[in-house]
């Protein structure tokens, strides 16, 4: 496995992330006005760290973010439903960890804060690519 393969594992494993997948589970089946407001939550995030960064990661990281929000709120409106369970799961989870202000990396931290967020976020991204891919031809 690959040095940032092996990163990323560390960050999937750690009690942190596994949080995150363990609440997405309840907020996906049992909240969806939660699941509204952790979009406008990761979108207001997403949107503070690209005004405060002029990186490109942060342009990938704003892409994941945006599209993974439409995604969620199509799939709560009930315009476009053609997902397994468990891809609107790993989302919600990489959105719950990336409003995390605690977490593997504390986001505090400068420069490195949002680092395992992007792990995370591109992480799930490239997992359900196929879903997403498909996802942008529906919009």
């Amino acid at each position: 496995m690959s040095q940032s393969g092996t990163w990323v594992k560390r960050i999937v494993d750690s009690r942190f992330f596994q949080e995150a997948m363990s609440k997405s589970e309840t907020l996906f089946t049992q909240n969806q006005v939660g699941l509204l407001t952790l979009i406008k939550g990761a979108l207001k995030k997403v949107q503070e760290t690209a005004t405060s960064n002029n990186l490109t990661v942060v342009k990938l990281l704003n892409r994941y973010i945006v599209l993974f929000s439409e995604l969620i709120k199509a799939y709560v409106q009930g315009t476009y439903t053609k997902l397994p369970v468990i891809t609107l799961v790993k989302i919600t989870a990489a959105l719950l960890y990336f409003i995390m202000p605690f977490d593997f990396i504390p986001d505090f931290l400068p420069l490195v804060g949002f680092a395992d967020d992007l792990a995370i976020v591109v992480w799930v991204g490239k997992a359900v690519k196929e879903e997403l891919d498909t996802f942008e031809k529906h919009l």
